[in-house]
């Protein structure tokens, strides 16, 4: 008997060690989105999209500006399997129904505030003008800040 809950106990360690990295990781999105204070900059993006390549180089130097003010989220619809796992991490950030309403949108950025509300944005294939000026994406998320 002894042996059996010895046996029991280092498998139960076993699973916790190994499932510690993934645990600590989603704890981590959920405070980047819903339990944040901070509003999250949502990027839809796909391998394929030219517009997203346009996009990138602008996201990653606002990135570096706005990261301690701001949350950043990526969530990739290249393919089926990318575009599920983005489902369900959209879904972890608590904004899953932003997230299905617009998955067939690549290079759409968005800003989202508390309780999933969409505070900006902008799309290359309906908003064409400023889809890819940084100054844009600047003045909105200033402005988004500015509100609190």
């Amino acid at each position: 008997m002894k042996n059996r809950t010895i046996r029991w106990s280092l498998i139960a360690f076993a699973i916790v060690t190994l499932l510690a990295p993934f645990i600590t990781a989603n704890a981590q999105n959920m405070r980047a989105g819903r339990g944040s204070a901070k509003p999250t900059v949502v990027l839809l993006h796909a391998d394929w999209c030219g517009a997203c390549k346009k996009l990138a180089p602008t996201m990653a130097e606002l990135k570096e500006q706005y990261s301690d003010r701001l949350n950043f989220v990526e969530l990739d619809v290249t393919n089926e399997e990318t575009t599920a796992q983005a489902a369900a991490k959209a879904r972890e950030l608590g904004i899953g129904k932003f997230f299905e309403a617009n998955k067939k949108k690549s290079s759409l950025v968005a800003l989202v505030g508390k309780g999933g509300k969409v505070l900006f944005h902008a799309h290359y294939s309906t908003n064409r003008q400023g889809a890819f000026d940084r100054a844009t994406y600047v003045q909105a998320f200033n402005r988004a800040l500015a509100k609190g």
